[in-house]
């Protein structure tokens, strides 16, 4: 007798598989990283049961358990959701499964963390910071301090990062052949959403970037544009690390990188951008974030309008 063939049970881990394989590419590193650790969580929760098995109350009930038991974030928590629903979106049109997340569980609500931005004189702070370390004492108990070799460097970090928004990931990924001198143009390869878009650099930062390369002579085209002391591409870590402590030479607080793109992003708008080239810019697909950004800058013009009107001035 001939055995019949045994046939596999689709099991969730089973689908992963298909669903790497279909949508991979069109995501960014980090959002690779996100979705694969709610794919492992969610895994381990749901064990071998079948996938057409799997049912509305098993997804919330794995979110609560990730909230309550586990003690996540309500905004890492609402990214499990989104990465769940991308998973039962294709597997709705790939595997003709129900999809038990649109229309029945609830993305968790967040709230969304306050944009603040540096203002022009912590910007310059950091940037006179970049050439010196903290203060120490010597032997001889004198106070001193000394040049920072990486001053050129980071002096370019700095102004790179506030006047073309690109995130930490994109910055450490630049590459010399990314950077075109003439123009200022800059290409930013596989971003959040896979895509690359292109931003551009002012004058000044032109001229502040241009030091720091002249101390390269011997770089090649593949080399990274920003390099670490060992002439390695920066890593995220390093480069937040980095910031910090000029952070901390300058007096000022709460320094992160992504606070130079809301600050690139606003300061874009005041001085005339409109909200369709700084949505390009950034490299956002939806809209939702550039109009906070939008709504900042807007009550910013707003009061510096009461503070300079003319005709309040002129008692008109």
């Amino acid at each position: 007798m001939k055995r019949k063939p045994v046939r596999r049970v689709m099991t969730f881990e089973l689908a992963l598989d298909g669903y790497w394989l279909a949508r991979s590419s069109s995501l960014s590193e980090s959002t690779r990283r996100d979705y694969t650790l709610t794919f492992d969580r969610f895994s381990k929760y749901i064990g071998e049961r079948p996938l057409a098995e799997i049912t509305a109350a098993d997804i919330q009930k794995f979110l609560d358990v990730m909230r309550d038991r586990h003690n996540l974030s309500k905004k890492t928590v609402s990214n499990h959701w989104v990465a769940l629903s991308s998973f039962w979106t294709w597997a709705a049109s790939e595997l003709n499964v129900e999809h038990v997340i649109h229309g029945r569980v609830r993305q968790p609500e967040y709230r969304a963390p306050v944009i603040q931005i540096y203002t022009e004189v912590e910007i310059k702070a950091m940037l006179h910071a970049c050439q010196e370390t903290n203060t120490w004492k010597s032997t001889r108990r004198r106070p001193t301090k000394y040049k920072r070799p990486e001053a050129l460097r980071d002096q370019a970090i700095i102004t790179t990062l506030v006047d073309t928004g690109v995130r930490a990931s994109e910055l450490c990924n630049f590459q010399m052949s990314d950077y075109v001198q003439a123009q200022g143009r800059l290409l930013v390869r596989e971003g959040k959403w896979g895509k690359d878009r292109v931003v551009f650099l002012g004058q000044s930062g032109r001229r502040i970037l241009w030091r720091y390369l002249v101390t390269r002579p011997d770089v090649k085209p593949g080399d990274p544009l920003f390099a670490s002391n060992t002439g390695t591409a920066l890593e995220r870590n390093n480069l937040r690390k980095t910031l910090q402590r000029i952070g901390e030479r300058a007096g000022v607080l709460d320094v992160t990188v992504h606070r130079f793109r809301h600050t690139f992003a606003v300061n874009f708008l005041r001085n005339g951008g409109n909200v369709l080239e700084l949505q390009d810019m950034l490299g956002h697909e939806r809209m939702d974030t550039v109009r906070i950004y939008a709504k900042l800058a807007e009550v910013d013009l707003q009061v510096a309008q009461q503070r300079s009107s003319v005709a309040d001035n002129w008692r008109l």
